[in-house]
């Protein structure tokens, strides 16, 4: 079984200005949603989590890895690119505590590193499902964006399962969140993929994956909490590709590594549109001059 950890970047709902005029979204409003999905083989689980866990001792000391509150050790993307900035500037970064070990350059460079090498070295299958929410407002779209990211997932993952897994199961693992169960007891994925469904010209095998993530109490899933962190890192920086135009080239971001794990679309032979994907479709991923990311 492929196992996906999903994680997001952005405000999942559409947060419209209802005031009378040009439509747009409120004040503050994140214009992206995205949903990062890292997908690993169930027999993998155990090693890449280890891998993980091995990577922050290593780089934040054996004592502040396993000592500290989890979360104080945890490695998501924005972490990583705030303690760029900080060392880059002669500082140090003391929130999450396990950063305060990173003092250099050259030490942050050698935690991108390896955390990069997990990429290359485990080859999780990635997926980015973005929602340009400004879009949608103004071409009048109602869908739920987390709706529309979870379908997307679900559109490209059960197909590329079915053709390059030989019709293995798959299934989404995230950290408990009650906005989404909540959302998807309420039926709202399954109208969201009603309507996308139709734009499809071949409808996937949904069965192939279990139709709603199983969601984990991070104090208790060791293994499962270590490998949402990647997840969380291609999300933000998905995120950050569409907000400035192009693959974000700090090498913080991971994009290189990121990228070459992306799923290929079963035609085109491109990232764009599988493993890296935008609603709706009057919205478009700049490539510049690669034509794919």
């Amino acid at each position: 079984m492929l196992i996906f950890y999903v994680d997001e970047f952005g405000n999942h709902t559409l947060d419209r200005n209802d005031a009378p005029g040009t439509p747009t979204l409120k004040e503050g409003a994140s214009q992206y949603f995205v949903l990062g999905a890292v997908g690993v083989r169930d027999t993998s689980r155990r090693a890449l989590a280890e891998r993980i866990v091995d990577v922050k001792e290593k780089h934040f000391g054996e004592l502040a890895a396993c000592d500290l509150p989890w979360g104080d050790s945890e490695i998501k993307g924005r972490h990583l690119r705030r303690v760029a900035r900080s060392v880059a500037s002669g500082h140090r970064l003391d929130r999450p505590a396990a950063y305060r070990a990173l003092t250099t350059e050259k030490q942050t460079a050698a935690l991108f590193k390896d955390v990069g090498l997990l990429f290359d070295t485990f080859r999780p299958l990635v997926f980015a499902a973005a929602v340009d929410k400004l879009e949608m407002v103004e071409t009048g779209r109602d869908l739920m964006p987390l709706g529309v990211a979870y379908a997307y997932l679900h559109q490209r993952v059960a197909t590329t399962v079915g053709d390059y897994y030989s019709g293995d199961a798959a299934m989404f693992v995230a950290d408990q969140q009650s906005q989404h169960e909540k959302f998807f007891r309420s039926g709202g994925l399954r109208d969201a993929r009603a309507t996308l469904d139709r734009m499809l010209r071949r409808k996937p095998e949904y069965d192939l994956v279990l139709d709603k993530p199983l969601w984990v109490d991070t104090e208790l899933s060791h293994w499962d909490r270590e490998i949402l962190q990647l997840a969380d890192i291609v999300a933000y920086s998905a995120g950050t590709y569409l907000l400035q135009g192009g693959a974000p080239e700090e090498q913080s971001y991971l994009w290189e590594q990121i990228r070459r794990c992306m799923a290929l679309h079963q035609k085109t032979g491109l990232r764009l549109g599988a493993g890296f994907s935008m609603y709706p479709s009057s919205a478009r991923i700049p490539t510049g001059e690669a034509d794919d990311v």
